[in-house]
């Protein structure tokens, strides 16, 4: 069975100046049969997230009903690998994902970031950090 050795990166610079610590070195072991989903409500700006799920289908039908909004949707899936959903004070919002060997959390949330950059200079207020295998997430608000 491959697994996937992750490194555990956040940065305070990629995540909008987050007083966050410096980098770990944890290593994270992702099964690669698993998987992660993100929803989002764009209007109430509530999001809800699942990971360590057997099926896509799974991973984005318990990540919808987290949300409970009318207009909640999924916007993304992972399998072996992360999911990052990033969120501007001014209700704007990035999200993207990196699998495969080698994917970190760090590249997820940079990449998010470049999405949300294309549409919204304000401070990113909340940083939701999936992992498609058994890793608890993390969601950073400010």
């Amino acid at each position: 069975m491959k697994t996937l050795v992750a490194t555990f990166v956040l940065s305070a610079l990629t995540l909008g100046f987050f007083p966050v610590p410096t980098a770990q070195a944890d290593e994270i072991k992702i099964d690669p049969d698993r998987y992660a989903a993100i929803a989002f409500s764009p209007t109430t700006l509530k999001y809800g997230y699942a990971w360590n799920y057997g099926t896509r289908a799974g991973a984005e039908r318990a990540a919808l009903n987290e949300v409970k909004a009318d207009d909640a949707k999924n916007l993304t899936w992972v399998k072996y690998g992360w999911a990052v959903l990033v969120i501007a004070e001014d209700g704007a919002y990035g999200y993207d994902v990196v699998y495969g060997d080698g994917a970190t959390d760090g590249e997820a949330v940079e990449k998010a970031t470049k999405q949300l950059r294309k549409h919204s200079d304000s401070k990113i207020v909340t940083t939701v950090i999936v992992c498609s295998g058994d890793v608890k997430p993390k969601v950073i608000s400010k």
